[in-house]
């Protein structure tokens, strides 16, 4: 990742928002069943409560995106309303298990506030870097923001065993506080844009990023449905139950390890090209994992699924983090996150009501899904230009 130590700082201090940020998610989801039932509400509630709140995240990333934007150039006013919105959304997170224990009404309040408060910590903190940040460092920040969410996400597994079974009150105060204090780390972080940054051209019109959204959002379903549905049942056929905390994460080390690649590729092919590359080995390794008879065959489809979601993701965001500059940052990576959290409902949805009538093409199709994604990448990346 090209980027100077000024750089360097500020993403390491993105990554670890985020890192912190995916793990709270995942305390979130591990304990909710056990705070839904001591809140005494069905557990047929999980998969809506969870849906709404995937929902919320949509709602809040666009509005918060706009936000930012109106905000424009004054840094210390929207960090100040990062910070704000983040120790409220600490808060409410801290608040969680107590809440349960008191009432329904009042658990589900409580939820309410953490998951509208929560969305600040998405779209608007790697905003603010963006709106400092000179085109050239931007690959920099995705690669950065995208590697601290990977690694959470390989961790997940691991941290959602070693948590069950224990309080929930000391993960809920430990995570609130330390993404607190991650948020304030990076808010003490300033670079004011010099007057002379060449990416001083105006925002693509946003009619001609919507087929992009539309393709993030079949692509991010799509490996949704395979990372989080389809690759339990594939690794179970070849290993025992009590060895998936071990393999699942192969997926994300794959994605974690095309990080520092990004900008380079970016900056010699451009972001759409490597976007709709990585879209395509993505669906080609999804769409060879059924037929695979051994453990470690299907290991290495996972990691080269992973390395290739990764380009693709990154690559999309990097798009959308360039598109926006100056002044629309905000809305296009605003709608960027907002695909990702649609998404989540739509695999949720399909998970809870439809996946028994898929039958087996539960496997292919997220392999379609990333494929007709990755080519309307690439007829993009024709017809749009490059920012990079």
């Amino acid at each position: 990742m090209e980027s100077t130590e000024s750089d360097k700082g500020a993403g390491l201090r993105l990554a670890v928002v985020q890192f912190v940020f995916t793990l709270g998610w995942t305390v979130y989801v591990v304990f909710l069943p056990a705070l839904l039932a001591r809140a005494g509400l069905p557990a047929n509630w999980l998969p809506w409560l969870l849906i709404i709140d995937q929902a919320i995240f949509a709602i809040m990333d666009i509005a918060f995106g706009l936000m930012a934007d109106r905000i424009g150039q004054a840094w210390q006013r929207l960090a100040r309303a990062i910070l704000w919105l983040t120790t409220l959304s600490a808060l409410a997170f801290l608040l969680l298990p107590l809440a349960s224990g008191v009432s329904s009404s009042v658990m589900l309040a409580v939820t309410l506030l953490w998951v509208v408060t929560a969305s600040v910590v998405r779209a608007p903190t790697i905003v603010l870097l963006a709106k400092q940040a000179r085109a050239a460092q931007q690959p920099s920040l995705v690669a950065w923001y995208s590697g601290g969410m990977a690694l959470a996400m390989a961790l997940s597994p691991f941290f959602g065993l070693w948590l069950k079974g224990s309080d929930p009150l000391l993960p809920f105060a430990v995570s609130a506080g330390v993404l607190w204090l991650a948020v304030l780390a990076l808010m003490r972080w300033q670079q004011p844009l010099p007057a002379d940054d060449e990416s001083a051209l105006p925002p693509l019109p946003f009619a001609s990023y919507r087929p992009l959204l539309a393709g993030l959002l079949l692509a991010a379903f799509g490996l949704q449905l395979h990372a989080f549905v389809n690759a339990a049942p594939l690794f179970g056929k070849l290993a025992e139950p009590a060895r998936l905390p071990w393999l699942l994460p192969w997926l994300w080390v794959g994605f974690a390890a095309a990080m520092p690649l990004v900008g380079a590729i970016c900056k010699r092919f451009g972001a759409l090209w490597l976007a709709g590359s990585g879209l395509l080995a993505t669906a080609a390794m999804i769409w060879a994992a059924p037929a695979v008879n051994s453990e470690n065959s299907l290991i290495l489809l996972q990691l080269v699924a992973g390395f290739g979601w990764g380009l693709g993701f990154a690559g999309l965001m990097n798009f959308a983090s360039a598109a926006g500059s100056r002044g629309a940052e905000g809305l296009f990576m605003g709608s960027f996150f907002a695909m990702t959290a649609v998404a989540a409902v739509a695999r949720i949805l399909l998970a809870r009501q439809w996946l028994p009538a898929l039958g087996d093409s539960r496997y292919t199709l997220p392999a379609a899904c990333l494929f007709i994604a990755a080519c309307g990448t690439l007829w993009l990346a024709r017809r749009l230009p490059d920012r990079h």
